[in-house]
């Protein structure tokens, strides 16, 4: 059992560290400056997604959440009633549904938008009035996915800090 304790929380927290330091720089960095870089921003996001940025980052969230829920169900004693009463019990139990929030809403909203924002970057067409609004239409998905990025990293922040102080509850 000590074993597993030990395997769990250090995947747990590796995950939680790549999955919310990956997330802060995109967030911060990363989108900000493809937007800011017009045209070539397309190309950029177009080589993230080669590069699988984008499958790699909510596969280490969901390891890390499943870790995080394993760790749970044996620190709970199987989900206990009584453990979820005390104070670390409900921080821990609060910062997961957080955790799992902002997962969601990187997966639901951001994700997706960045992909059509790859996608129409890609797209050749010699007509302006195609350009406008195939421009236009980039700039509001970037603007979605940059919002759901911020909403999610503050969401995400909050559930890192419920896990780091939890158990001083």
């Amino acid at each position: 059992m000590q074993a597993e304790l030990i395997v769990l929380r250090i995947i747990h927290v590796l995950g939680a560290i790549f999955w919310v330091g990956g997330s802060t720089f995109a967030a911060f960095f990363v989108l900000p400056a493809i937007t800011q870089a017009g045209a070539a921003g397309g190309q950029v996001m177009a080589i993230l997604l080669r590069r699988k940025v984008f499958v790699l980052m909510p596969i280490v969230a969901l390891v890390t959440m499943l870790a995080g829920i394993r760790l749970m169900m044996i620190t709970s004693s199987g989900f206990r009633r009584e453990y979820f009463a005390m104070p670390s019990g409900k921080t821990y139990a609060v910062s997961a549904i957080l955790a799992v929030v902002a997962f969601l809403l990187g997966v639901v909203v951001a994700r997706p938008a960045v992909n059509r924002v790859s996608k129409l970057s890609q797209m050749a067409s010699s007509d302006d009035f195609s350009k406008e609004r195939i421009a236009a239409e980039i700039s509001a998905l970037q603007r979605r996915a940059a919002a759901a990025s911020r909403i999610g990293l503050v969401i995400l922040w909050l559930a890192a800090i419920g896990m780091a102080v939890a158990r001083y509850l």
